[in-house]
């Protein structure tokens, strides 16, 4: 009983395409050595936790559970709390654009705030009909620099 709890309540979920999409943007801001620690960093993202609403996507690597850290690959900037990266989706249709901002947490990509509901976007990331996306990033703050 105790181990289907467990599997129930603690599953890692992996990126959506949107915030695959939305990471790799952003990643076209930095220099090549950053991009490199933000790719692994990326590549290592296994639990994702989505608030409700869909404002907020927490961003961690776990092992067996529990936060993991890879001093490794951590930006050399490590501020608690750093905005790495605003991303802008424009959906023709009739969408209003939505802003994603891309955030680090001692020197680890933690957090995507969006300015408004995603749901709307998540969905249209899951229909098989094709939408034409824009996007484009501008960096706020250079997680390479220390």
């Amino acid at each position: 009983m105790k181990s289907l709890l467990k599997s129930l309540f603690s599953r890692p979920t992996a990126l959506s395409d949107l915030e695959r999409l939305i990471l790799d943007e952003a990643k076209t801001c930095l220099s090549p050595g950053t991009a490199v620690l933000w790719q692994r960093q990326v590549d290592g993202i296994n639990d994702v936790q989505r608030a409700v609403g869909g404002g907020t996507v927490a961003l961690r690597r776990t092992v067996r559970g529990r936060p993991a850290v890879d001093e490794a690959i951590a930006f050399p900037n490590r501020e608690s709390a750093l905005d790495i990266a605003a991303v802008v989706l424009v959906v023709d249709g009739g969408f209003a654009p939505m802003k994603a901002l891309v955030s680090s947490s001692g020197g680890f990509l933690s957090c995507i705030s969006y300015d408004c509901n995603a749901a709307y976007l998540e969905q249209l990331s899951r229909m098989k009909q094709a939408f034409d996306v824009r996007l484009e990033a501008q960096l706020v703050t250079d997680p390479g620099r220390g």
